[in-house]
């Protein structure tokens, strides 16, 4: 089968299933935007003869049709249906979409064509390709994979950046992983949270003023840390659900969804309802000028 549907927003899986189909490097890769792109433009792109290229590859982004996105848009997708029925098998066609809304008609029509690929890539394995002359033993990969909050395309592009830096010696460390991979408050931000509830202040006043020096604000930090004791709040009360399915009600990374998970067995309801409601309640104070910020919030961490 020559047509796939790549479910998420991978873009390794995308680059991998692209790799797998052109082994040959025989073919030619165009990408379609189908939020800009009609689909009777990548149909006829489909059906086009090849010339200069034994085969083409066309990758369809934003098939926002095939998911619950209330996107406005006129898509043909009897045409993509009928092209589905007898595909030009010199060609391969590569829908991606956030989700799949089995509900629709043409979601259930498509998807008995073409390949549906719904799991991330087996990054351990894109890893230790990318690695296959470098020496990088098992915590500092773990390291590098926590300090990009497991996304996989972050993980390989600093992963290349670490083998420029170490392509003499070809041995990366846990050191090189702390001194090349910058550390995101965003990334970061369940150990700032997990310092704050657990009440280990030393940590966390460490953390805040790492954060400073860096730039970031208190009402960034504030938003942040917010967003995350909600979204640790969301989980619990949704818990009966599968990490998945909460990823897909809420519209987050699975990945967030698991932390927040695990986190959440360690905090009441109750606690995570107060500091939700001391945070805002100090984010309207500098919002309205009453407070600059910094004393309020110290005296905040101080009391979590």
């Amino acid at each position: 089968m020559n047509n796939y549907i790549i479910v998420g927003n991978d873009k390794i899986t995308l680059e991998e299933k692209i790799k797998e189909l052109n082994k040959d490097n025989s073919s030619e890769i165009v990408y379609y935007d189908l939020l800009e792109t009609s689909i009777e433009r990548l149909i006829e792109d489909l059906d086009t003869i090849n010339f200069l290229t034994t085969s083409k590859i066309i990758v369809g982004t934003n098939a926002v049709f095939l998911s619950s996105d209330k996107t406005k848009n006129d898509y043909n997708v009897e045409l993509l249906e009928k092209y589905l029925d007898n595909p030009n098998k010199d060609n391969y066609l590569i829908l991606v979409c956030d989700s799949l809304d089995k509900r629709k008609k043409i979601v259930s029509s498509v998807i008995s064509k073409c390949t549906v690929i719904e799991e991330d890539i087996n990054i351990d394995s894109i890893i230790k390709r990318v690695l296959s002359d470098y020496k990088m033993d098992n915590r500092s990969i773990a390291l590098l994979k926590e300090y990009c909050s497991n996304n996989n395309e972050k993980i390989i592009n600093e992963l290349e950046k670490i083998k420029l830096y170490k392509q003499d010696d070809k041995t990366i460390t846990i050191e090189d992983v702390k001194l090349l991979v910058k550390e995101d408050i965003d990334d970061n931000i369940f150990h700032f949270v997990d310092s704050i509830l657990d009440g280990n202040k030393e940590y966390a006043f460490k953390m805040y003023h790492n954060f400073l020096l860096n730039g970031e604000t208190v009402v960034k930090m504030i938003a942040l840390i917010t967003n995350k004791i909600r979204l640790i709040y969301q989980v619990k009360t949704l818990s009966n659900y599968t990490d998945k399915d909460i990823s897909k009600m809420l519209g987050v990374h699975e990945y967030p969804v698991k932390l927040a998970r695990e986190k959440g067995y360690k905090y009441t309801n109750n606690k995570l309802l107060e500091d939700l409601y001391k945070l805002a309640e100090l984010d309207l104070n500098i919002k309205s000028g009453e407070s600059t910020g910094e004393v309020e919030f110290e005296t905040l961490l101080a009391m979590l």
